[in-house]
Parts: C-alpha cells; sequence; structure tokens
C-alpha cells in the first residue's frame, strides 16, 4: 500500500519559515512534495499566468519553486511534477491571518482551493499574529494542522476545502477547535497618496459575532471554516427568477 501523498504550497515563498514547519510535521503523515513560489505573491489571490512561461527549479528531491502564483504551483504539481494524485493538498503556514473576506484576496486560501477544484482534500492554514508578538509559534501551529489532517481532514469527502486559522499561542495553550462561519470588516486608512496612490491594506475594522472565525481565534481557538467552491447565491437565484417570471 502506498503512502499518503501530501503536497504542499503557500504564498510566502519556497523560503518561508511557514512552509518549512509545514513540511517537517506532515512527514509524520505521509510523502511530502513541495511546490511553491520563487517569491513571496501574498495577496495574488487565485491568479493565473496565462501565456508567459513560468520557470520550475528544482530545489531537493522533494523541493521545487515556480516562478509564478500559488494557483499556477498546484497546477505545475498536479500536471508536470507528480505521476499521481496527491491524497491532499496543504497551503501555509501563513505568517498572517486569513479571516473573513480576507479569503477573496489570500494566495494561501487560492493554492488549497485549486487543489479542491481538481477534486483533493485541501486545506490552507494561517497563524494569526499580533504587531506585538514577540515569539511566531510555528512549531505549534504546524503540530496542530497535522492533527486537522488526520483526524479531520481525512475522513471528509474529497474536494473539501477548508480555511483554518490558528492562534500564535503555544500548543497546549491553545483551547481548541471551533467550527465557524467567515467573518465580515471593512478597513480604514486603505490608500496612501504618494506618487499617485499605494493600496496599503488599511487597518481592519471587525463585526464581532459569535459563531464566527475571527471571534474564535480572538478567545484562544482554532477557526476551521468549510468554504464552498460554488459561489452562487441560492437565495438571490431565486429573487431573480421570481423577478424574471414576473417581468415575462
Amino acid at each position: 500500500m502506498e503512502n499518503k501523498l501530501i503536497l504542499i504550497s503557500n504564498d510566502d515563498g519556497v523560503n518561508a519559515p511557514g512552509i518549512r514547519y509545514l513540511k517537517d510535521a506532515m512527514r509524520k503523515v505521509g510523502d511530502v512534495i513541495v511546490v511553491a513560489p520563487s517569491h513571496e505573491m501574498s495577496a495574488s489571490s487565485h491568479a493565473v499566468t496565462l501565456k508567459k512561461p513560468l520557470y520550475l527549479e528544482k530545489i531537493s528531491h522533494s523541493t521545487y519553486s515556480v516562478s509564478g502564483t500559488p494557483a499556477d504551483c498546484i497546477i505545475a504539481a498536479l500536471f508536470h511534477i507528480l505521476d499521481r494524485s496527491p491524497d491532499y493538498i496543504l497551503s501555509g503556514i501563513n505568517l498572517g491571518q486569513n479571516l473573513g473576506e480576507d479569503v477573496f484576496y489570500s494566495g494561501t486560501v487560492a493554492a488549497a482551493r485549486e487543489g479542491a477544484l481538481y477534486g483533493v482534500r485541501s486545506a490552507a492554514f494561517s497563524l494569526v499574529i499580533n504587531n506585538q508578538d514577540e515569539i511566531i509559534h510555528f512549531e505549534s501551529a504546524a503540530l496542530i494542522a497535522k492533527d486537522i489532517v488526520q483526524r479531520i481532514l481525512s475522513l471528509l469527502p474529497a474536494g473539501v476545502l477548508l480555511n483554518v486559522n490558528i492562534p500564535n499561542l503555544p500548543y497546549d495553550e491553545v483551547k481548541g477547535l471551533k467550527i465557524t462561519r467567515l467573518s465580515t470588516r471593512r478597513y480604514v486608512d486603505v490608500v496612501k497618496e504618494e506618487q499617485g496612490f499605494i493600496v496599503i491594506g488599511g487597518r481592519p475594522v471587525w463585526k464581532m459575532e459569535e459563531g464566527t472565525d475571527v471571534v474564535a481565534v480572538k478567545e484562544g481557538y482554532v477557526s476551521i471554516t468549510p468554504l464552498l467552491r460554488d459561489l452562487t447565491d441560492y437565495e438571490g437565484k431565486k429573487e431573480l427568477e421570481k423577478l424574471a417570471g414576473e417581468i415575462d
């Protein structure tokens, strides 16, 4: 029987510490292949490089870099590098949160989503840090990621997509897991004027509602949010169908 095959990517780049911790932890689960961007691609969302050559570098027998986006890396792995489909596609560990609407901008989430689109169990892992944090608990986050893959992701159907946010705490101080929904936020001070303007991200103001990912992490829990690949607004679809019927 073949070992589990685990494909790992990220948007922080192939040399980011988070991907190294995740790789080391997942070696206890199965065979690991890393295919990640050659440089940081944060906030690249689900961009795919078309009609331009991408360059692949083999760094070691199990690590490759790609001169493209996180989604490019998954496509390169599935159709150019691997000789069989992976059992899991994992992205991260991202240095920073991917909460609420961040999932639409995040390259970390996009890598996992690309895997889910091809029917592979996939998860994105992010470590939620604060500016005042002196220690980054990547090792704790990697252990939690391993637990989630073995105890939860492995039991879910093919093509599932999980967005996981982990508080920056030692492993034994994390309170547990919560299954959450996406929170919502708005950013203030988004743009800075400087020879035109620069989008700087700004400061998020969160809507703190029970059951959301942001509240779970704030309370010291790991947030696990299942995401849909189908973005159809079914309630809105019903309203449109009703309206179309009235117009006819």
